[in-house]
């Protein structure tokens, strides 16, 4: 065994779901940041577990032919993005490898994973975006940006690959004027200050975006309204700058209490001939883009497979299944707890209003609640879409799920080790996982989407 301070030379063979390389040194998994399968590296060991150890790169004696050079000048510090200097190919190749590991290690099942389907677009494909906000000590400057990797430091974000060119430019002047303004950033330590966070709503379609400012407070200060007016009255892509108000001492980003400062409260995103109202706190994916590549693939499973079916949509958000897949339904029911995100399914309806359109019944409520009334009314479905948050479903409403459909679960999840961890329960209520198909939606982080289609025995 070694010990921390060791210095080895190692070969990187794989990436883990987390970002870091994974070599081996003794029969001893080593993970180590910042490398590229095929790296030859000197690392020195920084902590030693009973199984695993972690290093970091001294020295690369041997590049990867997958290693390329990031096109932020940030790469090594920030923890936004992970992957940016390895080659996006390669970023595909380690995502399919990951949801295949841990359907195996997790599920206890190896099912097909077919290729990971590209994004279209690997930079400015962020639509939603949100920077804590800090401020130095002696300076008092403000600062924004993401966390440097493995602290609550912040990296001073003045240039983004992965986002809007234009959100460059309006955390810049939000910086500059929120200090000239003598507001204040919030210490998480301390709890005082009054800026938590910038959160931005960025539509592709329309190129316009909202601005969210989120602070430590119960009512709006004079000069936050200066701040939020100054902003809206320089840059034209501002459709609507909004207060979010967040006293709560966690790390929770947004509360669920928002009030437009100026401008208007949503935008507007247009994907293949449909319009989506997005509310600053309702669901959207962040890559409008990629999320089409998986509506698709969701209409063209159930079109394959059943004709006219009954669906249920859990985790509706704004409604883009439903919407998605009413021209091929019978009737669809949609489950959202997000009252606002509630408000935007019941507009986005009528904005895709069509002839020969599937009723669509839009239940607000907690999922595990709805879904056992709806057990209770005997209710029952041939398709159910499970689009859940990153922690996955509940055990009450896989127990559910499993009992209110017929036929078919499509799951589509962001984190594949929930997924194989809901698809191993799912088994147990007589459901059997036929493949999974990941899709980019995080270009150049760690993180994958996939859709795994699972079939009544």
């Amino acid at each position: 065994m070694f010990k921390k301070g060791d210095l080895f030379e190692i070969n990187i063979e794989t990436l883990a779901y987390g970002g870091e390389g994974i070599g081996r040194l003794n029969g001893i998994t080593v993970f180590v940041p910042d490398s590229v399968p095929g790296d030859y590296l000197k690392i020195e060991i920084v902590s030693v577990k009973k199984n695993y150890a972690r290093g970091i790169i001294q020295e690369i004696i041997k590049p990867s032919e997958y290693r390329i050079s990031p096109v932020c000048s940030l790469a090594k510090v920030c923890g936004g993005c992970q992957w940016l200097h390895i080659d996006y190919k390669e970023q595909l190749r380690a995502k399919k490898k990951i949801v295949e590991e841990s359907l195996k290690k997790i599920a206890n099942i190896d099912i097909p994973v077919h290729d990971v389907i590209s994004s279209d677009c690997n930079l400015e494909y962020r639509c939603k975006i949100q920077f804590p906000v800090q401020q130095t000590k002696v300076s008092k400057r403000i600062l924004a940006g993401y966390y440097k990797k493995g602290t609550h430091e912040i990296v001073n974000i003045k240039f983004c690959p992965i986002q809007p060119e234009i959100i460059n430019q309006i955390t810049q002047f939000t910086r500059e004027k929120a200090q000239e303004l003598n507001l204040t950033a919030y210490n998480e330590k301390t709890g005082k200050g009054l800026i938590r966070h910038l959160v931005y709503r960025y539509s592709q379609s329309h190129k316009n975006l909202l601005l969210i400012v989120v602070i430590n407070s119960l009512d709006i200060p004079d000069k936050l309204k200066q701040l939020c007016k100054s902003v809206q009255d320089n840059f034209k892509e501002i459709a609507g700058v909004l207060v979010n108000f967040n006293t709560s001492g966690t790390n929770i980003i947004m509360s669920y209490k928002t009030e437009l400062a100026c401008g208007r409260d949503y935008i507007e995103e247009n994907l293949e001939g449909k319009k989506f109202k997005i509310s600053a706190g309702s669901f959207f994916q962040v890559n409008p883009a990629a999320a089409v590549k998986i509506f698709n693939e969701v209409h063209k499973i159930i079109k394959k497979r059943v004709e006219n079916p009954t669906i249920l949509d859990v985790y509706a958000g704004v409604g883009t299944f439903s919407i998605w897949l009413k021209d091929l339904a019978a009737k669809i029911t949609a489950i959202e707890e997000n009252s606002n995100a509630v408000s935007d399914v019941r507009e986005n309806i009528k904005l895709n209003k069509s002839e020969n359109d599937a009723d669509i019944d839009i239940l607000e409520g907690n999922a595990d609640r709805v879904l056992q009334d709806l057990i209770e009314q005997t209710s029952n479905f041939d398709v159910t879409i499970l689009d859940p948050p990153r922690k996955g479903c509940s055990d009450v409403a896989i127990d559910a799920v499993a009992r209110l459909t017929n036929k078919f679960i499509i799951y589509v999840s962001c984190n594949p080790t929930t997924l194989a961890r809901d698809i191993k329960l799912l088994m147990k209520s007589g459901f059997i996982p036929e493949y999974a198909q990941p899709i980019d939606m995080f270009c150049h982080t760690y993180h994958i989407e996939s859709i795994v289609v699972l079939k009544r025995e």
